[in-house]
């Protein structure tokens, strides 16, 4: 377990101003990175902040550090501090791992125990707005993790199908949909490899207004082959644009360090070259209290035929 004070870190953490707090609450939006620095960032998470220092640790000298500037008006009821990657951490305030945050006015359940993940991704929160704007009627939400894209097109009218291959992943998704009490039989769960369920949908002859493609960099394969990032992107990506419904859009997001912007475009390019499909491209959305860095490459695909 680390301790809470020892040796500062190379920079402080920069808060974002007051005004970009204030423009994200009135989004109806509580969840949200606060401050960073190459070497420590904070996030807020409703009554919660959690800062999160990269290895190795470093710890600050100065509770301040962790104090919110006076123009945001905020105070946390708890707080935690833990390392990159460590599954320990150390409660500074409060003693509680699970809370409720609101992103675009929907509730969801977040769980900050080490180890496990929180349960929504808030550097995707723009591309979610911009989904909110395409209003799709349909959404296929591959790698769902617990379904923010599926609950953002559910609130807005679409049948959503949710796929994920971790069952626990998935019932945290169908709570946050029961928390919206927008859960009903327009909306499916399927746990699965998304690797199988792409061509079952393709037999089937299901098409899709919008998809998300926001797969993980690697993933254990359980009884079948791994999941690797470089090998399986592609012949997922057609086996999409064939899915993708006349006007629909798609978002490809990848976060791996070695994909770059451009080198994803080239690979939507090719593929849209290979299955003649005319869209225009446009660029993910970002947060704007995200720095570039932390963002993942992402492309949104918009047909045009």
């Amino acid at each position: 377990m680390p301790e809470p004070f020892r040796k500062p870190p190379a920079a402080a953490p920069v808060w974002i101003s007051g005004s970009c707090w204030k423009e994200i609450e009135a989004t109806g939006t509580d969840a949200f990175l606060v401050a960073w620095s190459p070497r420590l960032r904070l996030e807020r998470w409703g009554t919660f902040l959690r800062a999160i220092a990269s290895q190795p640790v470093p710890l600050p000298c100065e509770a301040s550090l962790l104090t919110p500037p006076a123009d945001c008006r905020w105070k946390p009821r708890q707080v935690i501090w833990q390392a990159e990657n460590d599954r320990t951490a150390l409660h500074l305030a409060g003693g509680e791992w699970t809370t409720e945050v609101r992103e675009l006015g929907l509730r969801y359940g977040i769980d900050l125990t080490p180890g496990t993940a929180p349960g929504l991704f808030p550097d995707q929160r723009e591309n979610r707005v911009f989904l909110r704007s395409l209003r799709p009627r349909s959404l296929l939400n591959l790698f769902a993790h617990t379904c923010a894209f599926g609950l953002l097109a559910a609130s807005t009218g679409a049948t959503t199908l949710n796929i994920d291959n971790s069952a626990r992943a998935l019932g945290r998704g169908r709570d946050n949909f029961r928390r919206n009490r927008l859960d009903g039989e327009n909306h499916r769960f399927w746990q699965e490899d998304v690797r199988k369920a792409l061509p079952r949908l393709l037999r089937r002859g299901e098409t899709f207004e919008g998809i998300i493609l926001d797969p993980p960099t690697f993933a254990h394969g359980g009884r079948g082959r791994s999941f690797r990032i470089e090998r399986e992107l592609e012949p997922m990506l057609a086996v999409c644009l064939r899915l993708l419904s006349p006007r629909g859009s798609l978002l490809v997001s990848v976060n791996q360090s070695g994909t770059h912007r451009w080198k994803l475009d080239q690979l939507v390019r090719s593929a849209l070259h290979r299955e003649k499909i005319r869209a225009r491209l446009e660029p993910s959305r970002h947060p704007p209290e995200v720095p570039g860095t932390r963002m993942p490459a992402g492309v949104w695909v918009i047909r045009e035929d």
